[in-house]
Protein backbone atom coordinates (compact mmCIF):
# COMPACT_ATOMS: atom_id res chain seq x y z
CA UNK A 1 0.00 0.00 0.00
CA UNK A 2 1.39 3.39 -0.91
CA UNK A 3 2.15 5.56 2.07
CA UNK A 4 0.59 9.00 2.11
CA UNK A 5 2.99 11.90 2.24
CA UNK A 6 2.61 13.89 5.42
CA UNK A 7 3.66 17.55 5.54
CA UNK A 8 6.67 18.36 7.69
CA UNK A 9 5.91 19.91 11.04
CA UNK A 10 7.61 22.98 12.40
CA UNK A 11 10.92 22.56 14.22
CA UNK A 12 10.80 21.94 17.94
CA UNK A 13 11.27 25.00 20.13
CA UNK A 14 14.27 23.37 21.79
CA UNK A 15 16.22 23.25 18.51
CA UNK A 16 19.56 24.97 18.39
CA UNK A 17 19.21 28.60 17.29
CA UNK A 18 21.55 28.15 14.35
CA UNK A 19 20.06 24.88 13.10
CA UNK A 20 18.12 24.76 9.81
CA UNK A 21 14.33 24.51 9.81
CA UNK A 22 13.83 20.80 9.88
CA UNK A 23 11.69 18.45 11.94
CA UNK A 24 13.85 16.78 14.59
CA UNK A 25 11.10 16.30 17.15
CA UNK A 26 9.60 13.18 15.59
CA UNK A 27 9.91 10.07 17.79
CA UNK A 28 11.44 8.01 14.95
CA UNK A 29 13.61 8.69 11.92
CA UNK A 30 12.56 7.86 8.39
CA UNK A 31 16.10 7.87 6.98
CA UNK A 32 19.67 7.73 8.18
CA UNK A 33 20.00 11.38 7.08
CA UNK A 34 17.40 12.34 9.69
CA UNK A 35 19.31 10.47 12.39
CA UNK A 36 22.53 12.29 11.52
CA UNK A 37 20.64 15.59 11.45
CA UNK A 38 19.27 14.88 14.91
CA UNK A 39 22.73 14.22 16.33
CA UNK A 40 24.12 17.38 14.75
CA UNK A 41 21.44 19.77 15.94
CA UNK A 42 19.95 18.18 19.05
CA UNK A 43 20.64 20.51 22.01
CA UNK A 44 21.56 17.45 24.09
CA UNK A 45 24.55 16.87 21.79
CA UNK A 46 26.08 20.27 22.48
CA UNK A 47 29.75 19.92 23.52
CA UNK A 48 30.57 20.56 27.17
CA UNK A 49 32.45 23.68 28.17
CA UNK A 50 35.81 23.14 29.96
CA UNK A 51 34.22 24.04 33.31
CA UNK A 52 31.29 21.67 32.73
CA UNK A 53 33.62 18.87 31.62
CA UNK A 54 35.75 19.26 34.75
CA UNK A 55 32.65 19.10 36.95
CA UNK A 56 31.26 16.04 35.16
CA UNK A 57 34.52 14.10 35.37
CA UNK A 58 34.86 15.00 39.04
CA UNK A 59 31.38 13.61 39.70
CA UNK A 60 32.16 10.44 37.71
CA UNK A 61 35.32 9.85 39.76
CA UNK A 62 33.39 10.38 43.00
CA UNK A 63 30.70 7.86 42.01
CA UNK A 64 33.35 5.36 40.93
CA UNK A 65 35.12 5.65 44.31
CA UNK A 66 31.79 5.01 46.03
CA UNK A 67 31.26 1.86 43.95
CA UNK A 68 34.77 0.67 44.77
CA UNK A 69 34.13 1.18 48.50
CA UNK A 70 30.92 -0.87 48.33
CA UNK A 71 32.56 -3.68 46.36
CA UNK A 72 35.41 -3.84 48.89
CA UNK A 73 32.89 -5.14 51.43
CA UNK A 74 32.25 -8.34 49.46
CA UNK A 75 34.48 -11.37 49.97
CA UNK A 76 34.49 -12.44 46.32
CA UNK A 77 35.94 -9.07 45.24
CA UNK A 78 39.01 -9.66 47.40
CA UNK A 79 39.45 -13.05 45.79
CA UNK A 80 39.04 -11.54 42.31
CA UNK A 81 41.85 -9.08 43.07
CA UNK A 82 44.12 -12.07 43.71
CA UNK A 83 43.17 -13.50 40.31
CA UNK A 84 44.00 -10.17 38.66
CA UNK A 85 47.52 -10.33 40.12
CA UNK A 86 47.89 -13.88 38.77
CA UNK A 87 47.12 -12.59 35.27
CA UNK A 88 49.95 -10.02 35.38
CA UNK A 89 52.78 -11.66 33.43
CA UNK A 90 54.03 -8.75 31.30
CA UNK A 91 54.29 -4.96 31.72
CA UNK A 92 51.37 -4.56 29.30
CA UNK A 93 49.21 -6.69 31.60
CA UNK A 94 49.97 -4.36 34.50
CA UNK A 95 49.03 -1.22 32.57
CA UNK A 96 45.83 -2.78 31.16
CA UNK A 97 44.52 -4.38 34.38
CA UNK A 98 45.27 -1.45 36.71
CA UNK A 99 44.70 2.31 36.62
CA UNK A 100 48.20 3.35 35.62
CA UNK A 101 47.97 6.95 36.82
CA UNK A 102 47.06 5.83 40.36
CA UNK A 103 49.84 3.27 40.75
CA UNK A 104 52.85 4.18 42.92
CA UNK A 105 55.61 6.06 41.13
CA UNK A 106 58.01 3.12 41.40
CA UNK A 107 55.61 0.85 39.49
CA UNK A 108 54.33 3.50 37.08
CA UNK A 109 57.84 4.36 35.91
CA UNK A 110 58.93 0.73 35.57
CA UNK A 111 56.00 -1.70 35.09
CA UNK A 112 58.39 -4.61 34.53
CA UNK A 113 59.45 -4.45 38.19
CA UNK A 114 55.86 -4.41 39.49
CA UNK A 115 55.36 -8.18 39.73
CA UNK A 116 57.26 -8.77 43.03
CA UNK A 117 55.40 -5.85 44.63
CA UNK A 118 52.03 -7.10 43.38
CA UNK A 119 52.77 -10.62 44.70
CA UNK A 120 53.35 -9.19 48.18
CA UNK A 121 50.11 -7.24 47.82
CA UNK A 122 48.31 -10.43 46.81
CA UNK A 123 49.56 -12.17 49.97
CA UNK A 124 48.23 -9.26 52.07
CA UNK A 125 44.84 -9.54 50.37
CA UNK A 126 44.71 -13.29 51.03
CA UNK A 127 45.47 -12.75 54.73
CA UNK A 128 42.90 -9.98 55.02
CA UNK A 129 40.28 -12.06 53.18
CA UNK A 130 40.67 -14.81 55.79
CA UNK A 131 40.40 -12.15 58.52
CA UNK A 132 37.28 -10.62 56.94
CA UNK A 133 35.63 -14.04 56.57
CA UNK A 134 36.29 -14.76 60.28
CA UNK A 135 34.96 -11.30 61.18
CA UNK A 136 31.72 -11.91 59.26
CA UNK A 137 31.27 -15.20 61.14
CA UNK A 138 32.02 -13.66 64.56
CA UNK A 139 29.97 -11.58 67.01
CA UNK A 140 31.71 -8.26 66.19
CA UNK A 141 29.99 -8.21 62.81
CA UNK A 142 26.81 -6.90 64.46
CA UNK A 143 28.57 -3.73 65.65
CA UNK A 144 28.32 -0.92 63.10
CA UNK A 145 31.58 0.74 64.17
CA UNK A 146 33.49 -2.55 63.81
CA UNK A 147 31.99 -3.12 60.35
CA UNK A 148 32.90 0.39 59.21
CA UNK A 149 36.47 -0.08 60.42
CA UNK A 150 36.87 -3.38 58.57
CA UNK A 151 35.38 -2.01 55.38
CA UNK A 152 37.65 1.04 55.52
CA UNK A 153 40.68 -1.23 55.89
CA UNK A 154 39.48 -3.35 52.97
CA UNK A 155 39.00 -0.33 50.71
CA UNK A 156 42.40 1.15 51.63
CA UNK A 157 44.08 -2.19 50.89
CA UNK A 158 42.41 -2.58 47.49
CA UNK A 159 42.89 1.08 46.53
CA UNK A 160 46.63 0.79 47.03
CA UNK A 161 46.76 -0.59 43.46
CA UNK A 162 43.37 0.27 41.88
CA UNK A 163 42.20 -2.13 39.19
CA UNK A 164 40.78 -0.87 35.91
CA UNK A 165 37.28 0.52 35.50
CA UNK A 166 36.32 -2.39 33.24
CA UNK A 167 37.00 -4.85 36.06
CA UNK A 168 34.97 -2.77 38.52
CA UNK A 169 32.03 -2.76 36.12
CA UNK A 170 32.32 -6.52 35.67
CA UNK A 171 32.24 -7.15 39.43
CA UNK A 172 29.34 -4.75 39.88
CA UNK A 173 27.22 -6.75 37.43
CA UNK A 174 28.18 -10.01 39.15
CA UNK A 175 27.08 -8.61 42.52
CA UNK A 176 23.92 -7.27 40.90
CA UNK A 177 22.97 -10.70 39.52
CA UNK A 178 23.45 -12.29 42.95
CA UNK A 179 21.58 -9.59 44.88
CA UNK A 180 18.57 -9.65 42.53
CA UNK A 181 18.15 -13.44 42.65
CA UNK A 182 15.15 -14.63 44.76
CA UNK A 183 15.90 -16.04 48.20
CA UNK A 184 16.65 -19.73 48.54
CA UNK A 185 18.81 -21.96 50.80
CA UNK A 186 21.45 -22.10 48.09
CA UNK A 187 21.52 -18.31 47.76
CA UNK A 188 21.77 -17.86 51.54
CA UNK A 189 24.81 -20.12 51.51
CA UNK A 190 26.25 -18.12 48.60
CA UNK A 191 25.75 -14.85 50.48
CA UNK A 192 27.55 -16.28 53.49
CA UNK A 193 30.52 -17.56 51.48
CA UNK A 194 30.91 -14.93 48.73
CA UNK A 195 29.30 -11.68 49.88
CA UNK A 196 28.43 -11.26 53.59
CA UNK A 197 26.32 -13.30 56.02
CA UNK A 198 23.57 -10.72 56.57
CA UNK A 199 21.39 -10.65 53.45
CA UNK A 200 19.46 -7.53 54.47
CA UNK A 201 22.68 -5.61 55.10
CA UNK A 202 24.12 -6.87 51.84
CA UNK A 203 21.07 -5.65 49.90
CA UNK A 204 21.37 -2.27 51.63
CA UNK A 205 24.99 -1.98 50.49
CA UNK A 206 23.95 -3.03 47.00
CA UNK A 207 21.22 -0.37 46.83
CA UNK A 208 23.78 2.29 47.76
CA UNK A 209 26.11 0.98 45.09
CA UNK A 210 23.29 0.80 42.52
CA UNK A 211 22.31 4.43 43.14
CA UNK A 212 25.93 5.52 42.64
CA UNK A 213 26.13 3.43 39.46
CA UNK A 214 22.96 4.95 37.99
CA UNK A 215 24.18 8.47 38.73
CA UNK A 216 27.50 7.66 37.09
CA UNK A 217 25.76 6.24 34.01
CA UNK A 218 23.75 9.45 33.61
CA UNK A 219 26.98 11.45 33.70
CA UNK A 220 28.62 9.08 31.22
CA UNK A 221 25.65 9.45 28.88
CA UNK A 222 26.05 13.20 29.05
CA UNK A 223 29.70 12.86 28.04
CA UNK A 224 28.81 10.51 25.17
CA UNK A 225 26.07 12.74 23.77
CA UNK A 226 28.31 15.80 23.95
CA UNK A 227 30.86 14.08 21.67
CA UNK A 228 28.51 12.69 19.00
CA UNK A 229 29.38 15.55 16.65
CA UNK A 230 33.04 14.55 16.95
CA UNK A 231 32.12 11.03 15.82
CA UNK A 232 30.16 12.38 12.83
CA UNK A 233 33.02 14.60 11.72
CA UNK A 234 35.46 11.66 11.81
CA UNK A 235 32.96 9.34 10.09
CA UNK A 236 32.48 11.79 7.20
CA UNK A 237 36.21 11.69 6.51
CA UNK A 238 36.18 7.87 6.29
CA UNK A 239 32.84 7.21 4.60
CA UNK A 240 32.97 6.19 0.95
CA UNK A 241 30.16 5.91 -1.58
CA UNK A 242 29.62 2.22 -0.85
CA UNK A 243 28.85 2.68 2.86
CA UNK A 244 25.98 4.38 4.60
CA UNK A 245 27.16 7.26 6.78
CA UNK A 246 24.88 6.19 9.62
CA UNK A 247 26.60 2.77 9.73
CA UNK A 248 30.03 4.37 9.98
CA UNK A 249 28.76 6.72 12.69
CA UNK A 250 27.49 3.78 14.74
CA UNK A 251 30.87 2.07 14.48
CA UNK A 252 32.45 5.30 15.66
CA UNK A 253 30.04 5.40 18.60
CA UNK A 254 31.33 1.99 19.66
CA UNK A 255 34.83 3.43 19.71
CA UNK A 256 33.55 6.39 21.72
CA UNK A 257 32.14 4.05 24.38
CA UNK A 258 35.43 2.15 24.55
CA UNK A 259 37.29 5.41 25.00
CA UNK A 260 34.94 6.38 27.82
CA UNK A 261 35.58 3.06 29.59
CA UNK A 262 39.34 3.53 29.42
CA UNK A 263 39.73 7.28 29.89
CA UNK A 264 41.54 8.53 32.99
CA UNK A 265 40.61 12.14 33.73
CA UNK A 266 43.27 12.46 36.44
CA UNK A 267 45.99 12.68 33.76
CA UNK A 268 44.71 16.11 32.71
CA UNK A 269 44.06 15.32 29.03
CA UNK A 270 40.94 16.29 27.08
CA UNK A 271 38.55 13.42 26.47
CA UNK A 272 38.03 14.45 22.84
CA UNK A 273 41.77 14.09 22.17
CA UNK A 274 41.80 10.60 23.67
CA UNK A 275 38.52 9.53 22.05
CA UNK A 276 39.55 10.57 18.53
CA UNK A 277 42.02 7.70 18.27
CA UNK A 278 39.51 5.11 19.49
CA UNK A 279 36.75 6.38 17.19
CA UNK A 280 39.02 6.33 14.15
CA UNK A 281 40.39 2.89 15.17
CA UNK A 282 36.91 1.33 15.36
CA UNK A 283 35.86 2.90 12.06
CA UNK A 284 38.96 1.59 10.29
CA UNK A 285 38.43 -1.90 11.71
CA UNK A 286 34.79 -1.85 10.59
CA UNK A 287 35.71 -0.73 7.09
CA UNK A 288 38.34 -3.44 6.88
CA UNK A 289 35.74 -6.06 7.87
CA UNK A 290 32.87 -4.85 5.71
CA UNK A 291 34.41 -3.55 2.48
CA UNK A 292 35.83 -6.91 1.35
CA UNK A 293 33.82 -9.78 -0.04
CA UNK A 294 36.24 -12.25 1.53
CA UNK A 295 37.19 -11.40 5.09
CA UNK A 296 40.88 -10.88 5.81
CA UNK A 297 42.11 -11.33 9.40
CA UNK A 298 43.05 -8.18 11.27
CA UNK A 299 46.72 -9.11 11.60
CA UNK A 300 46.94 -9.59 7.83
CA UNK A 301 45.35 -6.20 7.24
CA UNK A 302 48.02 -4.71 9.48
CA UNK A 303 50.69 -6.45 7.39
CA UNK A 304 49.14 -5.13 4.17
CA UNK A 305 49.18 -1.61 5.60
CA UNK A 306 52.80 -2.08 6.62
CA UNK A 307 53.78 -3.08 3.08
CA UNK A 308 51.87 -0.14 1.60
CA UNK A 309 53.54 2.31 3.97
CA UNK A 310 56.97 0.89 3.15
CA UNK A 311 56.24 1.19 -0.58
CA UNK A 312 55.08 4.80 -0.23
CA UNK A 313 58.14 5.67 1.87
CA UNK A 314 60.42 4.12 -0.75
CA UNK A 315 58.78 6.12 -3.55
CA UNK A 316 59.10 9.30 -1.52
CA UNK A 317 62.75 8.59 -0.76
CA UNK A 318 63.99 7.45 -4.19
CA UNK A 319 61.30 8.62 -6.63
CA UNK A 320 60.68 5.16 -8.16
CA UNK A 321 58.53 2.17 -7.33
CA UNK A 322 60.40 -0.49 -5.31
CA UNK A 323 60.86 -3.99 -6.67
CA UNK A 324 59.82 -7.03 -4.70
CA UNK A 325 63.45 -7.67 -3.79
CA UNK A 326 63.87 -4.15 -2.47
CA UNK A 327 60.65 -4.39 -0.46
CA UNK A 328 61.74 -7.73 0.97
CA UNK A 329 65.06 -6.22 2.08
CA UNK A 330 63.30 -3.15 3.52
CA UNK A 331 60.75 -5.17 5.50
CA UNK A 332 63.00 -8.17 6.23
CA UNK A 333 60.32 -10.40 4.75
CA UNK A 334 60.55 -13.28 2.23
CA UNK A 335 59.70 -12.38 -1.36
CA UNK A 336 57.17 -15.21 -1.58
CA UNK A 337 55.29 -13.78 1.40
CA UNK A 338 55.12 -10.32 -0.19
CA UNK A 339 53.75 -11.86 -3.40
CA UNK A 340 51.14 -13.80 -1.41
CA UNK A 341 50.07 -10.75 0.60
CA UNK A 342 49.73 -8.64 -2.54
CA UNK A 343 47.50 -11.31 -4.07
CA UNK A 344 45.42 -11.31 -0.89
CA UNK A 345 45.12 -7.50 -0.90
CA UNK A 346 43.40 -7.41 -4.29
CA UNK A 347 39.76 -6.45 -4.20
CA UNK A 348 37.24 -8.92 -5.56
CA UNK A 349 35.00 -7.97 -8.49
CA UNK A 350 31.26 -7.96 -8.01
CA UNK A 351 29.07 -9.89 -10.43
CA UNK A 352 27.02 -6.69 -10.82
CA UNK A 353 30.06 -4.64 -11.88
CA UNK A 354 30.42 -3.71 -15.56
CA UNK A 355 31.82 -6.57 -17.64
CA UNK A 356 35.39 -6.18 -18.79
CA UNK A 357 36.44 -7.91 -21.97
CA UNK A 358 39.32 -10.36 -22.14
CA UNK A 359 40.94 -7.72 -24.29
CA UNK A 360 41.63 -5.79 -21.05
CA UNK A 361 43.99 -8.48 -19.82
CA UNK A 362 47.54 -7.60 -18.91
CA UNK A 363 49.34 -8.19 -22.18
CA UNK A 364 46.57 -7.63 -24.74
CA UNK A 365 45.09 -4.69 -26.55
CA UNK A 366 41.46 -3.62 -26.82
CA UNK A 367 39.95 -2.36 -30.03
CA UNK A 368 36.50 -1.48 -31.23
CA UNK A 369 36.54 -4.50 -33.53
CA UNK A 370 37.29 -6.86 -30.62
CA UNK A 371 34.10 -5.80 -28.87
CA UNK A 372 31.61 -4.99 -31.62
CA UNK A 373 32.96 -6.66 -34.75
CA UNK A 374 33.30 -5.02 -38.17
CA UNK A 375 30.98 -4.73 -41.18
CA UNK A 376 33.09 -7.40 -42.86
CA UNK A 377 32.24 -9.83 -40.06
CA UNK A 378 28.71 -10.58 -41.10
CA UNK A 379 28.15 -12.90 -38.16
CA UNK A 380 29.52 -10.61 -35.45
CA UNK A 381 28.80 -7.09 -36.63
CA UNK A 382 25.93 -5.41 -34.78
CA UNK A 383 24.91 -1.98 -36.20
CA UNK A 384 23.02 -1.03 -33.07
CA UNK A 385 26.02 -1.67 -30.82
CA UNK A 386 28.28 0.04 -33.35
CA UNK A 387 26.20 3.25 -33.19
CA UNK A 388 26.01 2.98 -29.43
CA UNK A 389 29.79 2.80 -29.33
CA UNK A 390 30.10 5.91 -31.49
CA UNK A 391 27.86 7.82 -29.06
CA UNK A 392 29.74 6.39 -26.09
CA UNK A 393 33.04 7.52 -27.58
CA UNK A 394 31.82 11.13 -27.66
CA UNK A 395 30.72 10.91 -24.05
CA UNK A 396 34.08 9.38 -23.08
CA UNK A 397 36.01 12.19 -24.75
CA UNK A 398 34.05 14.79 -22.79
CA UNK A 399 34.65 12.92 -19.53
CA UNK A 400 38.36 12.34 -20.18
CA UNK A 401 38.94 16.03 -20.82
CA UNK A 402 37.91 16.73 -17.20
CA UNK A 403 40.57 14.40 -15.72
CA UNK A 404 44.03 15.46 -14.48
CA UNK A 405 46.85 15.33 -17.02
CA UNK A 406 48.31 12.00 -15.87
CA UNK A 407 44.94 10.25 -15.78
CA UNK A 408 44.01 11.72 -19.15
CA UNK A 409 47.22 10.40 -20.68
CA UNK A 410 46.67 6.98 -19.09
CA UNK A 411 43.16 6.63 -20.57
CA UNK A 412 44.36 7.67 -24.01
CA UNK A 413 47.22 5.17 -23.95
CA UNK A 414 45.13 2.32 -22.53
CA UNK A 415 42.22 2.62 -24.96
CA UNK A 416 43.92 4.19 -27.96
CA UNK A 417 42.27 7.62 -27.94
CA UNK A 418 43.42 10.76 -29.74
CA UNK A 419 45.96 9.06 -31.99
CA UNK A 420 47.46 6.70 -29.40
CA UNK A 421 47.72 3.01 -30.11
CA UNK A 422 45.98 0.81 -27.47
CA UNK A 423 48.63 -0.33 -25.01
CA UNK A 424 48.78 -3.17 -22.52
CA UNK A 425 49.38 -2.69 -18.80
CA UNK A 426 52.97 -3.85 -19.21
CA UNK A 427 53.63 -1.28 -21.94
CA UNK A 428 52.10 1.53 -19.90
CA UNK A 429 54.16 0.47 -16.86
CA UNK A 430 57.32 0.76 -18.92
CA UNK A 431 56.21 4.15 -20.25
CA UNK A 432 55.51 5.55 -16.76
CA UNK A 433 58.45 3.69 -15.12
CA UNK A 434 56.07 2.08 -12.62
CA UNK A 435 55.21 -1.47 -11.65
CA UNK A 436 52.31 -3.27 -13.27
CA UNK A 437 50.57 -3.50 -9.91
CA UNK A 438 50.75 0.29 -9.56
CA UNK A 439 49.31 0.71 -13.06
CA UNK A 440 46.39 -1.54 -12.11
CA UNK A 441 45.77 0.66 -9.07
CA UNK A 442 45.83 3.78 -11.23
CA UNK A 443 43.41 2.13 -13.67
CA UNK A 444 40.92 1.34 -10.92
CA UNK A 445 41.28 4.86 -9.52
CA UNK A 446 40.63 6.48 -12.90
CA UNK A 447 37.57 4.32 -13.53
CA UNK A 448 36.21 5.24 -10.10
CA UNK A 449 36.72 8.95 -10.82
CA UNK A 450 34.86 8.58 -14.12
CA UNK A 451 31.95 6.78 -12.47
CA UNK A 452 31.58 9.35 -9.69
CA UNK A 453 32.00 12.49 -11.77
CA UNK A 454 30.10 11.31 -14.87
CA UNK A 455 26.86 9.43 -14.10
CA UNK A 456 25.86 9.75 -17.73
CA UNK A 457 29.04 7.97 -18.81
CA UNK A 458 28.50 5.18 -16.28
CA UNK A 459 24.94 4.55 -17.46
CA UNK A 460 25.90 4.56 -21.16
CA UNK A 461 28.92 2.35 -20.46
CA UNK A 462 26.79 -0.20 -18.68
CA UNK A 463 24.10 -0.08 -21.37
CA UNK A 464 26.70 -0.74 -24.04
CA UNK A 465 28.01 -3.80 -22.26
CA UNK A 466 24.75 -5.68 -21.73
Amino acid sequence: MARSIQPRTKPAKTAAPDSPKRDVSAPGFETSEDAIFHQLYDPGCTPLTPAEAETVWGEIDARMHEIRFCLAQFVFVLEEHEHVVDRCRTPDDVTSLFVESKLPDAIRGNPSSALPTLLKWKAEIADFRAELTAFYAGPKFKKKSAREAMWTRSCELLMRYPVSTLKIMEWYHVASSWCTTPESPAMDELFLARLMPDRALCLSVFQTMKAAFEQMEQLRQRVLYSHLRLVISIAKQSCSQSQQLIDIVQEGNIGLVKALDRFDSSLGHKFSTYATWWVRHEIMRALARQTRVIRIPQHMLATISRINRAEQAYVKRYGVEPTVEELAAELEMPKARIHAIRQMARQQISLQAPIRSNALSEDSEITQEDRFGTPADNDDFNPELHLSFQFLRDVVHKAVDKLPERDRKFIRMRFGLDGYEPMSIRQIAEEFHLTRERIRQIENSVFEKLRKSNPELASHWQDSLY
